[in-house]
């Protein structure tokens, strides 16, 4: 019996007991620990919630426990294994993991297609522009060296206009909404003034991935409105989960956006504001943007829906006056001429682009979109309310039909 007995002893099991903690010294669960022996794997465990974990060793003498954190760097820990006595195992990773991510972009300038011949277009990314106006009226993004001009203080359309030209209303401006390889014409030729409006605060400022501007001279495609200059939106292919919500004493602004699908997204933003004046504008807009991508067999649809609605008490156009002001015009009128004033604008537009990829070298792209627009200004200028309104549906289709006959030549 006495032979047999360091046999027994040698077999026997023991359990080592241990815990692991990040650099703060809390506890780190999921952590994969690993009693290894002689450039062997003797025994596996895994972190509890409360970052312990039990290992078994089949022997005594040195041993070498290593853990794999996620986003930590491995830690190797060197430890004595007795029959008996034997401490808890404490493991502490201090350094993350260094991340190293690797992203090559390529492009040569002098590459165009047929769809896109005019090589003198600037892009600019997300990371390049800025939002312009947040929680306010206006366009979502400011282009760097095009600067923007915006009727009144209400939420009537914004408009773009090139240095050194007098943008009269957008009149000059072709401005394009990008749903794939199809743009959607985002002009309206006269209005109750007179003018055209190329508005682009119907959209909410993170969806856009990209502008491009053409500061040639006219394009065929924009007609009369691209004399001076064409900008046309890109719209990102999804959205992390996000929200945002800013205010002060007398505005908030709330805005959300995520991707119901790996090929959809949707947006929604509200503002409520009284701008700076005495005179509060009570100016209120709403804005829902979305986007799905279909892939039927040779098809690729883009479904593409926009909604705005805004309203406000045009506060820019109201003269501040005292009530022993000595003007004999306005006698005893206060702080204003007329609180009626305001304005009121809202629009829906959808629409619908199928890439149909015929052949590897012949592709039909069938589009179309609709669109309706509604304004109510109610301005007063001196001594009398102007009232002025309108509401118009526009819509438009297109057919593209490209064969990329060779390297060199492509009927379109």
């Amino acid at each position: 019996m006495l032979l047999f007995l360091p046999v027994t002893l040698v077999a026997q099991e023991v359990a080592l007991k241990g815990r692991v903690l990040d650099p703060q010294g809390n506890a780190l669960p999921n952590v994969a620990v690993e009693l290894i022996g002689r450039g062997q794997i003797l025994s596996e465990a895994k972190s509890d919630r409360a970052g312990q974990f039990v290992l078994k060793a089949n022997g005594f003498g040195n041993f070498t426990v290593e853990a794999e954190a996620p986003d930590f760097r491995s830690v190797t820990q060197p430890i004595t294994v007795q029959p008996t006595g034997n401490l808890e195992i404490t493991i502490t990773v201090s350094r993350i993991a260094s991340l190293i991510e690797n992203v090559t972009v390529t492009a040569d300038v002098n590459e165009s297609d047929v769809l896109s011949p005019d090589r003198g277009e600037k892009v600019f990314v997300r990371q390049d522009i800025l939002d312009a106006n947040p929680g306010h009226p206006g366009a979502p993004v400011s282009i760097p060296g095009y600067p923007i001009e915006t009727a009144s203080g209400g939420i009537k359309a914004p408009q773009y206009f090139a240095p050194g030209v007098a943008g009269d209303h957008g009149e000059s401006i072709a401005q394009y909404i990008a749903i794939g390889s199809y743009l959607i014409p985002n002009n309206l030729s006269a209005n109750a003034q007179g003018n055209g409006y190329s508005d682009p605060n119907i959209l909410v400022p993170e969806v856009l991935e990209s502008v491009q501007v053409d500061g040639g001279a006219y394009n065929v495609r924009g007609g009369n409105h691209s004399v001076n200059l064409a900008a046309t939106y890109g719209l990102r292919s999804r959205l992390d989960p996000f929200i945002d919500i800013s205010g002060d004493y007398r505005d908030i602004d709330v805005v959300a956006g995520f991707s119901p699908s790996p090929n959809s997204w949707m947006a929604f933003s509200g503002a409520y504001g009284n701008g700076f004046l005495d005179r509060l504008e009570h100016r209120q807009q709403y804005k829902l943007n979305g986007e799905r991508l279909f892939h039927w067999n040779q098809h690729k649809v883009t479904l593409l829906g926009i909604g705005y609605y805004g309203t406000s008490k045009i506060p820019g156009l109201v003269p501040i006056f005292h009530t022993s002001s000595d003007d004999a015009n306005f006698p005893n009128l206060g702080d204003t001429i007329d609180p009626r004033q305001k304005d009121q604008t809202h629009t829906a537009l959808i629409a619908l682009n199928d890439v149909w990829q015929l052949t590897p070298s012949q592709q039909l792209q069938l589009s179309g979109f609709f669109q309706t627009y509604n304004l109510a200004l109610y301005s007063e200028f001196g001594q009398g309310l102007i009232r002025q309104s309108e509401f118009r549906t526009v819509t438009g289709e297109s057919a593209n039909y490209v064969n990329k006959i060779g390297e060199h030549l492509s009927l379109l």
